[in-house]
């Protein structure tokens, strides 16, 4: 998801997510609610469409910028601009503050807006479930909660407490686990300090697969800890008043990410080379990034989908621990009608 000089910042925010329960100027329109219309240089009118990143413009981003440069946005009469964000740039509040039109922000900072009174709605989510792993060698394999019984991990010192909730709730006795901070980095793990590392399948997994090392990963959300990672976002105002423009953004959106599963390679190579040439990003870790992140974008009914059901368990896990004060109504949140519409039926749109 990121490279590992940057984990630890957004370690904390999806951290918050995954086990509580468990981002460059901005150019583009003005996010008023009314993207504005423009010229392809054709003659063909385009609508502007400006998208708030949660982070920077990397490998997790892959479909949406394939989406770019396969033609899939200019073949919807989109033109998408992609806006960077940084540590101290909330995705939401440029979507609320009328910079942006559309983004993706960590799901419990959203429901917390939400909460606070910001018309915001769920459209999509990026990812199924959130990249946080515990992730182990396949030597000494840490595949489910009983394996975790008289192991050594290493865990961010702020999500210790969750993590031993739920493993508590899978039977696991903690005396037979011994649970330590984790480092930036998973050298805890390669040097055998301990048995397994909590961090990201898409970058601190993906470093270790690309110096051939076989890891294996159980994420948080198979324990219990309900998430997801990169929740898609607009305001209610904009869904209603150019809903059209909206369902033509997701659909190549989606393709785009399609196109990305199957093609993590020419993904990547799409990054590192044409979206983010000076981004220290490496093309050989980016797209290992691509292979790992694909399993957790995928889903029987299509990319980027968001199912009701589940984001009421994420609220209803963020009220048990406190990060919510009242319960919220997943329903009135979540508005999974325009991938409905996106996909017609569907579970593919590029088969």
């Amino acid at each position: 998801m990121a490279p590992l000089s940057r984990i630890s910042r957004t370690a904390s925010r999806l951290l918050i997510a995954a086990t509580a329960a468990a981002a460059l100027a901005l150019t583009g329109c003005a996010g008023t609610g009314t993207p504005e219309e423009t010229s392809d240089g054709g003659g063909e009118a385009t609508t502007a469409v400006n998208y708030q990143l949660s982070w920077l413009k990397i490998t997790q981003f892959g479909g949406y910028f394939a989406a770019d440069a396969n033609g899939y946005f200019a073949d919807e009469g989109i033109d998408a601009t992609f806006t960077a964000g940084g540590a101290n740039i909330l995705a939401w509040q440029q979507i609320t503050g009328g910079k942006a039109d559309i983004g993706d922000e960590d799901n419990t900072l959203l429901l917390q807006a939400i909460e606070s009174g910001e018309d915001l709605v769920a459209i999509g989510t990026i990812f199924q479930k959130s990249p946080l792993a515990i992730m182990s060698l396949s030597d000494n394999p840490i595949t489910s909660a009983a394996d975790v019984s008289g192991k050594t991990i290493a865990f961010p010192d702020n999500g210790i407490d969750q993590l031993q909730s739920a493993l508590e709730a899978n039977g696991v006795d903690l005396s037979t686990v011994e649970i330590v901070p984790a480092g930036a980095d998973p050298t805890q793990l390669i040097t055998q300090q301990v048995d397994g590392y909590g961090g990201y399948a898409t970058a601190q997994g993906a470093a270790l697969a690309t110096q051939g090392l076989d890891v294996e990963y159980l994420y948080l959300d198979d324990l219990g800890i309900p998430s997801y990672g990169n929740v898609i976002v607009t305001t209610r105002e904009m869904l209603e008043s150019d809903r059209d423009t909206v369902v033509k953004f997701m659909t190549a959106a989606a393709k785009g990410y399609e196109w990305m599963n199957a093609n993590p390679a020419d993904g990547a190579a799409i990054v590192v080379d044409d979206v983010n040439p000076t981004g220290g990003l490496d093309v050989t870790t980016e797209t290992e990034t691509a292979r790992i992140q694909a399993d957790l974008i995928s889903s029987p009914t299509g990319v980027l989908r968001i199912d009701t059901d589940k984001m009421q368990d994420i609220i209803d896990a963020l009220v048990e621990t406190g990060t919510l004060e009242a319960t919220l109504d997943a329903g009135e949140i979540v508005d999974t009608s325009v991938l409905d519409d996106v996909y017609g039926g569907k579970t593919s749109l590029l088969d």
